[in-house]
């Protein structure tokens, strides 16, 4: 309506030249390439050093957290007040109920320690994120696993102790002992929240406002996740070298499933039995052939085949074993007619 009623006064202005076409189509001087991309280069070589101080920084506060477990709690209560209550309403009022409640559970032993593990990992992390080869953080990666490995079992051994509390609190005999399953979860609660979420969403990343710069390529982002650790760096690791300790993972991985499965109902027992102790032992078999041992591993995994006739993955092992076992195709041989046929033709008399 308003274009409609003013569109008069519109064509005057573009009839006296008011608007013009050429003014919106004319292009200007061209450029000084040269001088762009050198300022250009100079703008990512800037931000290039911005970033890589800034890993350094992140590098430097994760180790100093992680020193000890006193120190990488208080680093991480911090980090959340900072990231979670400073500048709220009543952040005062906030803070403390949180500190009454799962911000209590930082003065366990077992919490610590989670957030100990956690900020090692962010430390490994930032070594390799600024460069440092894979193979050379390699010692400090397995040495990670193996503590968090231990850290698992003693929180097995935390969860049937809560378990046993609730049980006692229940029954007679418990009389007039407290009940301390409630704190206890609240710290089992904690301690997984801890090594479970990806260390770039963890409060002490979030707080520096680092979540893009600590991401990897080829690594595991959740400090706590054994099985992400290996399969994304160790064992490509010992795969690329050929290196035996491959077989140590194997033999860790089924020593624990093991033990975990004894305290399961007799039907979980027998399953693991019968159908995913002769996997892990397939599995096992199958890294020789990436060690360079193909005849070593035929005859483990023909061990497994035979010991376990009834395994539901019989099918597809038999069908690696058999391929295996399958001649090698040979390579191509020229023959003395394929060179004739293949070199110069002689000149037409």
């Amino acid at each position: 309506m308003y274009l409609r009623r003013n569109l008069p006064s519109f064509l005057a202005i573009f009839a006296a030249g008011g608007i013009t076409a050429g003014a919106q189509t004319a292009d200007t001087a061209a450029p000084d390439a040269a001088q762009i991309l050198q300022f250009l280069k100079t703008l990512k070589d800037q931000q290039a050093q911005q970033i890589r101080t800034s890993k350094q920084r992140i590098l430097q506060e994760a180790q100093t957290a992680a020193a000890t477990p006193s120190a990488a709690s208080s680093a991480w209560v911090e980090a959340v007040r900072l990231s979670q209550f400073e500048g709220a309403e009543k952040e005062g009022a906030q803070f403390r109920a949180w500190k009454d409640n799962d911000g209590a559970a930082f003065t366990d032993v077992a919490v610590q320690r989670a957030v100990q593990l956690y900020f090692r990992w962010l430390a490994l992390t930032m070594q390799r994120s600024l460069g440092t080869p894979a193979k050379d953080l390699l010692p400090q990666v397995i040495q990670h696993t193996k503590d968090v490995a231990a850290d698992q079992t003693t929180m097995d051994a935390f969860a049937d102790k809560i378990q046993k509390d609730k049980d006692m609190a229940q029954s007679r005999l418990h009389g007039n002992r407290k009940d301390t399953s409630r704190e206890d979860e609240r710290t089992r609660k904690v301690h997984d929240q801890v090594l479970r979420t990806a260390i770039n969403a963890g409060p002490p990343v979030r707080v520096m406002r680092a979540e893009d710069l600590v991401k990897v390529d080829q690594w595991e982002m959740v400090p706590g996740n054994i099985e992400g650790i290996f399969n994304a760096i160790v064992l490509p690791e010992l795969r690329a070298v050929r290196d035996p300790r491959v077989f140590e993972y194997w033999d860790m991985k089924i020593a624990r499933e093991g033990e975990a499965v004894k305290t399961k109902p007799a039907f979980d027992q027998d399953k693991f039995k019968t159908e995913r102790y002769p996997q892990l032992l397939w599995s096992r078999a199958k890294e020789y052939v990436a060690l360079g041992q193909p005849n070593r591993a035929l005859a483990e995994m023909f061990k497994v085949a035979k010991n376990y006739p009834q395994h539901p993955s019989l099918g597809s092992w038999i069908q690696e074993i058999e391929t295996l076992l399958a001649p090698k195709a040979p390579t191509p041989t020229a023959t003395p007619a394929t060179e004739a046929s293949a070199g110069t033709s002689a000149p037409t008399q």
